[in-house]
């Protein structure tokens, strides 16, 4: 707290903050790119197969006078369309119709290049044996010009490679939250971020160079990692820089640099249609963010903790002399004299070492443990699906996508108004239902109505977006303070494995289309079910101990360490020391 006190002194937003703070936001926004940019670089256009024998070299080859004859049609939701993974086989003794009367189909029937409505197919082909594309395939490059499915063919039944790629970035994302973690505590905040920014240039620089896939997939584990890392090394340095008055204006900021992200990912690859050129942009602001990164300090707070002394006098010295304030001389050493002391502790005094049991020893410790569990599973899930699916909705995919985008910024900042006057439990439990109601709405809508269904799933998005935001500041008021890091940190781990499942979701819809919504829509629900179990936070005594814990949600009796903890105040005159030096310069 004393650290606190003289935050508020030097100023705890002055004109260092503040800078500071542009600039790790700044820097936070390349995130939400890297982590959308696979609904671009990797959108699958319209295909078929390559047939050379009867010289089909390009996607737009006059249909159906060509590729009626070598492609067959499959019904999709009620509209026959050309076949993306077969053939006719061009055997000896078959014989193929030249002409669009000879297929069955009249010239009125023709929708476009790609699809046929009522058409008769009962002719010469059905004496036809058909067969997977052996030769490769042809792409529509009327809207992506290049795509890393392109490149290495990640359609038919070699679409799950792109989906096992953006699994491989949750994956990294996982990893990286626990990697960078652990690396931001031991050699501090800043050298995290320099580490962090090297990898995000470095690697998505060469994902757009690489020939192999092996190579991709890696990269874009390594990326995930880096981009979680960069992300909660960004927060944690902010809130350990900022004083206490602006950290939920920090915190707001941070949660909406991605979305600033997603936007303008949105436009660039509107401009941008090359996926390689997309991609070396997109990694573009790490090196500003490299620039920026001898503006931003290390974390006095994270300095002082690990007794580096000197240069926490020398940051602190920084900041007050950018802040244009007189530091005394006294005032620091106070602040060292109490932080001394506070280590040493009492002689004989010995701490228990807590452990992931204690997460699920108890009754209640373990509905909670179980319920947060699965509650940041699904939601991770459900924002991870809503996210990549916008290629495969009606409209536009740059106007979807950039729409989706919006909606999540406003829904970031509904999540701050919601908490701050219904609290936590509540607005979590009905934004899941929301989300969860228009997801599975979707599977009533008729094919035709295409933009309704695109309408829900935005719905759905807000819903999950909010629901997703609450549950960040949810769970870490869940566990007691004596595992509250541990708590926070398995709870993160494990649930960001459901964006790990997400992208496989969607190869849910070759076997119905409504399928890959209706199954989020479903995992919303079962999230407002589990909530329903948690107790509220919001103006209530946060645990301390196990025990209060243990009693925490339960109305008859509470705790007296509970009420112990908060009612009293202590009345050393010790602790307010620093205060009355500051107040006395």
């Amino acid at each position: 707290m004393e650290y606190d006190k003289v935050l508020q002194y030097i100023g705890d937003f002055g004109p260092f903050q503040r800078r500071a703070a542009f600039f790790l936001v700044l820097g936070a926004v390349q995130t939400g790119m890297h982590i959308a940019v696979m609904t671009f670089i990797a959108a699958i256009p319209e295909h078929h197969c390559r047939v050379p024998e009867v010289g089909l070299t390009a996607y737009n080859a006059t249909w159906p006078g060509n590729l009626n004859t070598t492609i067959p049609l499959e019904e999709v939701d009620g509209i026959w369309r050309l076949s993306s993974c077969t053939k006719y086989s061009q055997s000896s003794g078959d014989s193929l119709p030249t002409n669009l009367s000879d297929s069955g189909c009249s010239e009125g029937h023709v929708q476009d290049t790609r699809t046929h409505v009522g058409c008769n197919r009962e002719r010469d082909h059905d004496n036809m044996s058909i067969t997977q594309c052996t030769d490769g395939w042809e792409y529509d490059r009327s809207q992506y010009h290049s795509s890393v499915v392109m490149q290495y063919d990640l359609v038919c039944e070699r679409a799950w490679l792109r989906e096992l790629a953006q699994s491989m970035f949750m994956a990294g994302v996982a990893t990286g939250g626990f990697l960078f973690g652990v690396l931001s505590d031991r050699y501090g905040r800043h050298r995290t971020l320099l580490m962090c920014n090297l990898l995000l240039v470095t690697c998505g620089a060469g994902l757009a160079f690489t020939s192999n896939l092996i190579v991709f997939i890696a990269l874009r584990f390594i990326l995930g990692a880096a981009q979680n890392g960069l992300q909660y090394t960004t927060l944690v340095t902010g809130m350990e820089t900022i004083g206490t008055s602006w950290r939920m204006a920090f915190g707001v900021c941070t949660a909406l640099a991605p979305s600033i992200g997603y936007t303008i990912l949105g436009i660039l690859a509107y401009v941008i249609r090359d996926w390689q050129v997309l991609q070396i942009v997109v990694t573009s602001p790490g090196v500003v963010a490299l620039a920026c990164w001898w503006f931003i300090p290390e974390s006095p707070r994270w300095l002082l903790s690990n007794n580096r002394i000197k240069e926490w006098r020398k940051t602190l010295q920084r900041i007050a002399d950018f802040n244009r304030v007189d530091l005394p001389e006294k005032v620091l050493e106070s602040i060292e004299s109490c932080t001394s002391h506070a280590d040493s502790g009492a002689p004989g005094d010995e701490k228990r070492k807590y452990n992931l049991l204690d997460l699920v020893r108890t009754p209640n410790m373990r509905k909670i443990t179980l319920a947060a569990i699965i509650s940041c599973w699904n939601v991770v899930c459900i924002y991870t699906g809503l996210l990549f699916g916008t290629s495969q909705l009606a409209g536009s995919h740059y106007v979807n996508f950039i729409l989706s985008a919006c909606v999540e910024a406003v829904a970031i900042l509904s999540a701050g108004v919601t908490m701050r006057r219904w609290g936590r439990k509540r607005p979590t439990i009905a934004f899941s239902l929301l989300a969860g109601a228009s997801c599975v709405a979707t599977a009533a809508v008729p094919p035709s109505l295409g933009h309704v269904t695109t309408a829900l799933a935005t719905v759905g998005r807000f819903g999950g977006s909010i629901a997703f935001a609450i549950l960040d500041i949810y769970c870490t008021e869940l566990f007691p303070t004596v595992v509250r890091h541990m708590g926070v940190g398995t709870t993160i781990m494990i649930s960001r494995t459901g964006g790990i499942v997400a992208p496989f979701i969607s190869l849910l819809g070759n076997v119905w289309r409504p399928l890959p919504l209706l199954m989020l829509g479903l995992l919303s629900c079962v999230t407002s079910l589990v909530v329903t179990v948690l107790p509220e936070t919001h103006g209530v005594p946060l645990p301390n101990t196990l025990e209060d814990g243990e009693n925490f949600g339960r109305i008859p009796p509470p705790s007296r360490t509970l009420k112990s903890s908060y009612a009293s105040i202590p009345e050393d005159k010790e602790m307010y020391e620093v205060v009355d030096l500051v107040t006395s310069v």
